[in-house]
């Protein structure tokens, strides 16, 4: 990297609120690149004392920005990113990270049971080799009123239920929606569907918009309708961070993750191709899954995390992490065109 370029970066971490470590040079400094509530200002400080390396941090918002940031300089102008797994494998594919020696992180051997086995989590390795250790994660259940909905649901396929019709409070999106709908049918594979398949989600979403009082895009959108209509079950496709702000504001409900399998995100850190210190990179990593880090990740966040139990799953909760679907683009057109249904 040029003196030039790296005085740009260090303009442009100041413009985004970045946390620069005057204890280190910049050539010397961690480059980081995460979401927003991954890598606070505490927790940086924390590192920097406990291990003396510097950390730059650079924030982001989309899977498509970080996607560019990490493609544009193949890899060159960050050390360690955050990427969920259904990304991941692109980024493997693509010669853009670099394998993890996970005999370095001490505090692997902590990390919760399902998220121990790395072979077993899915989209995090390629042969023996470890591309990802898994930081944070939410499940996308389903939220209900604890007054209106008796006995407590244990299935999305309450949903579908007509005692709840113009009840029910649904996501919209195309891709997420014939997923859960899938797995509500018993189809193994919620990401890959045959066009039979397909064909058949589609007809039992159309059942669903006859129970659908509104769709909603953001959390706060879903709030609103909820505290304005009588809503009994909500698709939560923001997880635990919808149910602690709806309880926030007085909201009697509960959540839970459905015994047929919740979607669920599973954000990794990994560690770039063109990484230029990789044992910093790996203790960054073994850093952020310490029993500390973790516990407070999910109490300022409401995710679920790797290392201590939290609202997002149970041990015994079937979560199904995302993957890349068959036909983006077929998913939304025949959402459009379940909307438009009578």
């Amino acid at each position: 990297m040029t003196t030039f370029k790296k005085l740009l970066l260090g303009a442009a971490a100041a413009v985004l609120g970045v946390s620069l470590m005057a204890s280190a040079a910049m050539a010397e400094n961690l480059r980081v690149l995460a979401w927003d509530g991954y890598a606070d200002e505490d927790w940086v400080k924390d590192f920097t004392a406990a291990t003396g390396i510097g950390v730059d941090v650079v924030f982001i918002g989309s899977d498509d920005e970080i996607w560019a940031k990490i493609k544009g300089s193949e890899g060159k102008d960050f050390d360690v990113f955050a990427v969920n797994t259904a990304q991941l494998q692109r980024y493997i594919q693509a010669d853009l990270v670099s394998p993890i020696d996970v005999s370095l992180l001490t505090n692997q051997k902590d990390v919760l049971p399902r998220f121990r086995d790395l072979k077993a989590v899915g989209g995090v390795t390629k042969g023996d080799d470890v591309y990802g250790i898994p930081f944070a994660f939410d499940s996308i259940g389903l939220i209900y009123d604890t007054d209106k909905v008796k006995p407590a649901p244990t299935s999305m396929s309450v949903l579908w239920d007509p005692a709840y019709k113009g009840e029910v409070l649904a996501y919209d999106n195309g891709e997420h929606n014939f997923s859960f709908t899938a797995l509500t049918l018993g189809y193994t594979d919620p990401f890959h569907l045959t066009d039979e398949q397909m064909a058949a989600v589609k007809d039992k979403l159309v059942e669903l918009k006859h129970n659908v009082l509104s769709f909603y895009t953001t959390a706060d959108e879903a709030q609103q309708i909820y505290q304005n209509n009588d809503v009994a079950l909500i698709w939560a496709n923001y997880g635990q961070q919808q149910v602690k702000a709806l309880q926030e504001i007085g909201a009697h409900v509960a959540y839970i993750n459905p015994s047929e399998g919740a979607l669920a995100w599973l954000d990794n850190w990994v560690i770039s191709k063109g990484v230029h210190d990789k044992a910093a990179a790996e203790k960054w990593i073994d850093f952020m899954i310490t029993k500390k880090v973790s516990s407070e990740l999910s109490e300022r966040t409401g995710f679920g995390n790797t290392v201590t139990e939290t609202g997002s799953a149970g041990g015994n909760d079937k979560l199904v992490w995302l993957n890349n679907v068959e036909d983006p683009l077929k998913r939304s057109d025949m959402w459009n065109e379940i909307k438009a249904a009578p």
